[in-house]
């Protein structure tokens, strides 16, 4: 058996195809759809046999993910974006890989070139911060395989809720030593509906302000991020980029 997460701000156009292909793909996993938003995804994921939390509040991508492990039942966790990245036969190769966290080595079809620049570029950066990282080929795909257990053992060491969940997760399995596998795939890009995309600026300005957060927290200077300061600090500019 297998729970699969899926965050949803605002999906209301893509959470309902997504839910029809895992129910006959994954006809007996446990699907928990994580929702912070204010359109009527909730109205759409209710037509469907699945566990659906609101928040009322903001919680981001890894907020929404971290809420969603919590509510799950079973050791094998897929997180899955609200789009569907992939198709089936790319989901089995996911699957049927034995490691903690399974990332996918994406052959990206369909993204801007604009994107796929900045992209490639968001990977240098973040192995130049976490060189420990430097044998992984992609961190941001909209689909990972995790074990839960694993996931709640490192779970304080989450601590970013926006876009870059991704690569926190993965430098905190990697400092724990857990198994990692990366397989490649190809990933279907869809940029309608695209959060990313209608607010580029805003996302990669918070992606590397994360990134900076992340580095610091594994760093001697970790009290900073607890401060008054900071945290006052913080809550303004997420107001501003979210």
């Amino acid at each position: 058996m297998i729970s699969i997460i899926i965050p949803a701000f605002n999906e209301e156009r893509r959470i309902g195809r997504t839910l029809e292909k895992i129910s006959s793909t994954l006809p007996n996993a446990e699907i928990v759809v994580v929702f912070d938003g204010h359109d009527n995804t909730p109205e759409v994921v209710k037509k469907f046999p699945v566990k659906l939390l609101i928040s009322e509040s903001r919680l981001g991508k890894g907020g929404a993910i971290k809420r969603g492990i919590n509510e799950s039942n079973f050791q094998r966790v897929l997180l899955l974006d609200a789009d569907f990245p992939i198709t089936e036969e790319e989901l089995d190769k996911i699957l049927n890989t034995d490691a903690d966290l399974v990332i996918p080595k994406r052959k990206i079809v369909g993204m801007p070139l604009k994107r796929k620049f900045l992209h490639k570029g968001f990977i240098i950066i973040t192995k130049i911060f976490f060189p420990s990282l430097a044998k992984f080929s992609d961190f941001q795909a909209g689909v990972k395989l995790v074990n839960r257990e694993k996931v709640l053992d490192i779970l304080d060491e989450l601590i970013i809720n926006d876009f870059l969940f991704d690569v926190n997760l993965i430098y905190g399995f990697k400092r724990r030593h857990y198994k990692v596998k990366e397989v490649e795939i190809n990933y279907i890009h869809d940029e309608s509906d695209s959060k990313i995309s209608k607010k580029l600026i805003k996302v990669i300005i918070l992606m590397f302000l994360s990134l900076i957060k992340l580095r610091v927290y594994y760093s001697p200077f970790r009290k900073i991020l607890y401060t008054k300061t900071y945290l006052k600090a913080q809550d303004y500019i997420l107001r501003k980029l979210r």
